[in-house]
């Protein structure tokens, strides 16, 4: 497919938002630790020196492409100028009101290159753009940078076929996947990006994980009802409390605080995130990195988007922690703490408490995108319970627990429709 061409300030910064966010990633990763950077400028080119923490200075050069003057942002770059011809564009030429939106149009019109502000003795600030070779990553790489950079993909379809364009690459879209001519795909839904192809996907892990969540959050009722919950989330110490006067305190993990409808992960939260308490949340955005889940990776989700994915459950496979609990932070905040505790070992499984976790996905109860029988393989390789597949169409798993069997039926779609005890 091709790219259209911008015909606004917001498209520039659109078609380059990709590139820019990998670009700072990559040069980051380059540099290291940097403990301040020198600029020494000739005319409209800059010397610039990083200066590193015990390793040597590097040393680059980049053009000075505007400056910034009392607030006011005046172009001093011939690729500006071409651009806001051939574009139609006007704020790419002349003074302009400084802002980000100008300096990520700046930085995608001379190909992404990282940017900088460069103070000046005069009191003027330079706009400067390094020049290449600089370090990039792949396609893969650079979009699960993209996913983990607040706000750059709101326009998503021209985001990709932008970076596309920058990177000289083929574009083909098809049923929601776009895939890329150098073997890169990505699966978009309701215009986010939902997985990066090759990994593992959320709706996977969401399968593997609905029925263990379901028991263990069953067996914690049953075993503490009605207990409430209160915290130190700095920490990471739970004290359960039942009504009748029964206290349980365990360990757990801060997994994301929620405030107003944004969910923010723990690894994410600056109030938290380098808290003992959330260390093992950075986990989550470790595997998110490795398997290509966008929604690991972003440091905010909608909370409408984190509980249609069920964000609470899907964590708990890879933290190896099968119990959650909701704290009262403050009149605004609220924390999910996810745990697990020697006192809480889930009993022998029997047909009764096998058949009552499975009905929780029969029929219309079946969360969305879920596939039934993949999430009820992975309960009962979890749980021990040696399932065997008669094949059909359509097919059923026969479980063995304690004291029988369960026969799981399931329909041509992919659906629980029967559960059967013997």
């Amino acid at each position: 497919m091709s790219h259209p061409t911008p015909r606004s300030l917001a498209e520039i910064v659109t078609d380059g938002a990709i590139a820019r966010a990998d670009a700072d990633a990559a040069f980051a990763a380059f540099l290291g630790r940097c403990e301040g950077v020198e600029f020494n400028r000739d005319g409209e080119r800059m010397q610039v020196r990083f200066h590193r923490q015990s390793r040597s200075d590097v040393d680059a050069s980049g053009a000075v492409v505007a400056e910034i003057h009392a607030g006011e942002w005046t172009w001093c770059s011939d690729v500006a100028t071409d651009a806001a011809a051939r574009f139609g564009i006007s704020e790419l030429t002349g003074t302009q009101p400084a802002g980000d939106s100008l300096f990520a149009a700046a930085r995608t019109i001379h190909g992404c290159r990282p940017g900088f502000l460069a103070p000046m003795p005069g009191g003027e600030t330079a706009v400067v753009c390094l020049d290449p070779p600089l370090p990039l990553g792949d396609t893969r790489t650079a979009l699960i940078t993209a996913a983990a950079t607040p706000g750059i993909l709101d326009d998503l379809p021209r985001a990709l076929s932008g970076f596309a364009a920058i990177r000289g690459l083929d574009v083909r879209v098809e049923s929601g996947i776009w895939s890329f001519s150098d073997g890169t795909s990505v699966r978009v839904r309701n215009g986010r990006l939902h997985d990066i192809i090759g990994g593992l996907d959320i709706d996977q892990i969401r399968s593997d994980a609905v029925l263990t969540s379901s028991e263990s959050q069953m067996y914690l009722d049953a075993v503490l009802p009605g207990a409430v919950s209160t915290a130190d989330p700095l920490r990471g110490l739970i004290t359960l409390r039942t009504p009748d006067g029964t206290e349980t305190s365990v360990k757990g993990v801060v997994l994301a605080t929620i405030t107003n409808d944004t969910w923010t992960w723990g690894w994410a939260d600056p109030y938290i995130s380098s808290a003992p308490g959330t260390a093992p949340c950075h986990l989550i955005r470790e595997f998110g990195r490795r398997q290509g889940i966008p929604v690991f990776i972003s440091p905010t989700v909608p909370l409408p988007l984190a509980r249609d994915l069920d964000l609470v459950s899907a964590s708990k496979p890879v933290l190896g922690r099968w119990y959650h609990t909701t704290v009262n932070l403050n009149p605004e905040t609220w924390a999910i703490m996810i745990f697990a505790d020697d006192s809480l070992v889930l009993p022998p499984s029997t047909i009764h408490t096998v058949s009552a976790v499975i009905d929780t996905i029969i029929d219309d109860r079946m969360p969305d995108r879920i596939s039934a029988q993949r999430a009820v393989e992975a309960y009962s390789r979890f749980r021990g319970l040696g399932h065997e597949i008669q094949t059909g169409p359509p097919p059923s798993l026969v479980l063995n627990t304690v004291d029988g069997t369960v026969n799981v039926h399931f329909s041509t779609d992919d659906r629980v429709v029967r559960i059967g005890i013997d």
